[in-house]
């Protein structure tokens, strides 16, 4: 079994050694135990299913909620020549009719599929047939009410064992306090559960919390500091486009990034930055899921989010390279009012969710008893000015009729142009012979696109003009036309965010939100709030250690370089002590390597956090360095 799934990784991945807990997670699955993997931002997790996948007969159904990680490790299979498929919003019945008969006949090794999409017939009665060998769950604290990101379809996950009762499950997530754990295990039924977890200790990022009333102006003086990549996270687009602007007026390279920009332009700036054209990115949320820049030099946060998980998943992008870098956030007062104005906002009043949703009902003309499965591309701006509704209120409204699973909302996803042909070959041919002026489109997409018999192929409408030496018009025209004798499906490309009904509709009356389960919710938002107002404003604590803390891990020394412990270590050492450390550490480290806390003890005579201090300096000026085993040496030449 070992020796195979090495012989996987270096065939697929041209790696010859796993990282840290990679091996045992998988060597779990494989011995067809219920398991469950907490690794941090950049860790690996998607290996730790693929390769078990690999290795057995059959499919691995994938449940996620990004629809931007599905496309992105779709994408990175396909280029390692391993069939994979997904099931989205936005793609049409028979696009999914499709797909799922070509995961049963054994088309793809994985399939990706939103929670959603599990709970519907079409899916169940074909999953029955499907030779699934693993079932991988990601970002699995979507699971937990605990969680920062609950979504409630997740809990239904557990119903699909009863079609596969012997085959595991691998939960996936970079982050999880004990509540969420223990509710991941529960609610997806685990059996003898094996859990393995890394440490959330970043030993080379440093965290700083800075208290500055002009933010934009120490945004500047930072960037001008730490010269490589950096994101910058802001909480509105407005933010975004006004901070990206501020820094170019300062001669800084950057861009924007948001949710509400089309396809083009977020794929154009998103290569830009990681391309090095851009060297900041200043973005809301919506940036980073699947992005694996490794020289991030440093991620600042401008307004400061919802919750400490969030936090460390996104300060979590810099430093992949295992090289020192910085996790900033700009505070002042103004933040925490900011953050409790947060609270109110997120749960709206239930006669304001039950007007949303009679009014979305109305915007798509659905009436009581109808809608189950119906899907449709959404503009909530649009649909907000038609029934004089505010922006946000009704976007949290939309969450919580998701949590009721009367509805289900995507964001804004790009759908590429498809095309499918619903005839067969010969009959094709007697077509072409028939009709003679559709003979040049027909024969060019058949030249041009492989398996257009069998699944849907994404292509764009600019290119075949090119090659038929005609315009994107006429093209459209033709495909609209074979499209309308039934020759073939034909898609445009769209770029919205899409809203399926769960359910089917009910009377708005017949709402009902749970008061006891309402309040539970949000009380728990509030101590996430304030967990992350205590990390802000906390001026007595390591942050490394806080942030550890919170998610039940204790850090045994404080971290020596986050701003807590250089503020305190630069007013205690000497230049007399300091260059004693300085001297005893490189004699010690010239005869044998240590790790941190050995060296610590060999370095008793003096002060704890002075030999920190020195030590951490050592290391950010590259005298000595860390190994993979986390032993302190000698960098060489030093």
């Amino acid at each position: 079994m070992t020796n195979k799934i090495y012989q996987i990784l270096e065939k697929y991945w041209g790696f010859k050694k796993f990282r840290y807990l990679q091996e045992d997670i998988i060597l779990s699955v494989l011995n067809n135990k219920d398991t469950l993997a907490l690794l941090p931002t950049g860790g690996g997790k998607s290996l730790t299913f693929q390769i078990p996948a690999l290795y057995k007969e059959g499919i691995c159904l994938v449940v996620t909620p990004l629809i931007a990680l599905m496309k992105d490790q779709l994408s990175n299979l396909k280029e390692k020549g391993i069939t994979a498929a997904a099931i989205y919003s936005g793609m049409t019945y028979n696009e999914i009719d499709r797909t799922l008969d070509n995961a049963i006949y054994g088309s793809y090794k994985f399939l990706y599929v939103s929670p959603e999409r599990l709970e519907t017939d079409i899916f169940r009665l074909r999953a029955l047939k499907m030779p699934v060998n693993l079932i991988a769950v990601d970002e699995a604290h979507c699971i937990s009410q605990w969680g920062y990101d609950f979504r409630p379809s997740y809990l239904k996950i557990a119903e699909i064992r009863k079609f596969f009762p012997k085959i595991p499950i691998l939960a996936l997530t970079a982050t999880a306090t004990k509540e969420v754990k223990d509710d991941i295990i529960d609610k997806l039924e685990f059996k003898n559960a094996e859990v393995f977890q890394k440490s959330f200790e970043r030993e080379n990022l440093v965290y700083a919390v800075l208290h500055e009333e002009a933010k934009r102006n120490k945004l500047v003086d930072i960037l001008n500091k730490v010269t490589d990549s950096g994101i910058v996270y802001v909480r509105t687009r407005k933010s975004a486009k006004e901070v990206a602007f501020f820094l170019q007026q300062n001669k800084i390279s950057a861009d924007f990034y948001h949710a509400g920009l089309d396809q083009k332009a977020r794929s154009t700036k998103q290569n830009d930055w990681k391309s090095g054209k851009t060297r900041i990115i200043v973005s809301t949320n919506a940036f980073g899921m699947g992005i694996d820049k490794s020289n991030v030099r440093t991620v600042i946060h401008m307004h400061l989010p919802d919750s400490l998980e969030a936090y460390y998943q996104e300060a979590g992008r810099a430093g992949r390279d295992l090289k020192r870098a910085y996790a900033i956030a700009l505070v002042n007062n103004n933040d925490i009012s900011d953050l409790e104005y947060r609270v109110k906002t997120s749960f709206p009043k239930t006669e304001e969710i039950k007007s949303v949703y009679k009014s979305l009902a109305n915007y798509f003309q659905i009436p009581i008893g109808s809608g189950k499965g119906m899907e449709f591309t959404f503009e909530i701006n649009d649909f907000c000015n038609r029934y004089n509704l505010n922006l946000i209120t009704t976007f949290n409204c939309l969450k919580e009729l998701g949590k009721a699973n009367l509805l289900s909302l995507s964001s804004n996803i790009f759908m590429p142009s498809r095309l499918f042909f619903k005839i067969g070959y010969r009959k094709l041919y007697d077509y072409q012979i028939e009709f003679p002026k559709y003979e040049a489109i027909i024969k060019t997409i058949l030249r041009s696109y492989d398996g257009i018999f069998d699944h849907y192929i994404k292509f764009d409408e600019g290119i075949l003009a090119k090659r038929l030496n005609t315009n994107k018009t006429e093209i459209v025209k033709q495909l609209n036309y074979l499209k309308k004798i039934d020759i073939l499906d034909y898609l445009s490309q769209t770029d919205k965010a899409r809203i399926i009904f769960i359910s089917e509709r009910v009377d708005d009356n017949s709402i009902f939100v749970d008061p006891a389960e309402y309040h539970k919710r949000k009380k728990n938002f509030e101590s996430k709030i304030n967990s992350v107002i205590k990390y802000a404003f906390e001026t007595k604590a390591c942050k490394s250690k806080q942030l550890l803390g919170y998610f039940g891990e204790k850090l045994k020394n404080d971290c020596g370089h986050c701003d807590y412990c250089l503020k305190g270590n630069k007013i205690n050492i000497t230049d007399f002590e300091f260059k004693n450390i300085f001297k005893k550490t490189i004699a010690l480290l010239n005869k044998k390597p240590y790790n941190m806390d050995k060296l610590i003890e060999q370095l008793n005579d003096f002060e704890k956090d002075n030999v920190i201090y020195t030590i951490r300096w050592l290391i950010d000026n590259n005298r000595i360095k860390s190994d993979k085993n986390s032993l302190l040496r000698l960098t060489k030449g030093k």
